[in-house]
This record gives structure tokens, sequence and C-alpha cells, in this order.
């Protein structure tokens, strides 16, 4: 079995660089990711399918990480974490999207879990114009 890296991340730290930084020290390049906690504010985003571009949003109050879910993956030769946030704010009203460097951490409970086999490329994808996974279908192993 694979090693699940649980831990806090510091405060005022930038959610996803911190997430990118723990992935490179730890030689991370297949896995997924899990976050809960909350905000001092947050950047995120929204891709237009009819556009192939992103419509971007700063929140700058205070929002708790309902849910985190993300993967671990290679870009431009990197660990790289493709995390998507829900985020609610004082009233219970929530909001969510693809996040981006400039979500500050006021408090920040993650597990990485990386996966056997081999590292996930991502290329450019022409149709959706986009950094995906390289290939088709893989199931994730268990064995190394």
């Amino acid at each position: 079995m694979t090693d699940v890296f649980m831990g806090r991340l510091p405060k005022g730290a930038d959610l996803v660089e911190a997430l990118n930084a723990l992935c490179a020290e730890r030689k991370i390049t297949r896995g997924t990711v899990q976050c809960i906690g909350a905000l001092t504010r947050a950047r995120l985003a929204f891709y237009r399918q009819d556009r192939f571009t992103y419509a971007e949003r700063e929140v700058a109050e205070p929002m708790e990480i309902v849910s985190g879910q993300g993967n671990v993956s290679i870009r431009d030769g990197m660990p790289f974490v493709h995390l998507h946030l829900v985020l609610s704010d004082e009233t219970f009203r929530c909001m969510g999207g693809h996040a981006l460097p400039g979500c500050e951490i006021f408090a920040c409970e993650t597990v990485i879990t990386p996966l056997a086999g081999p590292a996930l490329v991502r290329t450019f994808d022409a149709p959706t114009r986009l950094p995906l996974w390289e290939g088709s279908w893989e199931p994730a192993r268990e064995d190394s």
C-alpha cells in the first residue's frame, strides 16, 4: 500500500502553491487530494466551454472550505495539483470552481493519496483547448 499524507497546511500560505510544493517535495506524480478548512480570501475560475476561456472571481472575505477535491499529475515537468473547491460564506451560501493561486489559507487540513503507476502527464487537448491527461482510460493499480 502507498503512504497517505495527512497534515495541516500553514496559515497564510497560498493553498494551490502549498499543495504543489508538497507534491514536488514528496515526489508525488499521480494521486488524489482532499482538503477542508477555511480561507481568508479565495480565487476561483469557471471554464467557459463556448469561448475556451476562464472566467475568474476573487472572493475577498473569509470562506469555509466545504469540500476540496482534486488530483495530482505532471504539467510542464512539475507535479501539478488540479483542485476544485466548494466554499461557503457566513450566510451559508455556497460557490465553487477551479482553485487558482490566490487562495489564502486560514486553516486547512489535507489528505494526499499517491497512486501507483506511471506519472499522469498533462498535454494540450485540441478539442477542449485544455491541458488534459495524455492517453486513454487506465485504472489505478495497487502494485508499484
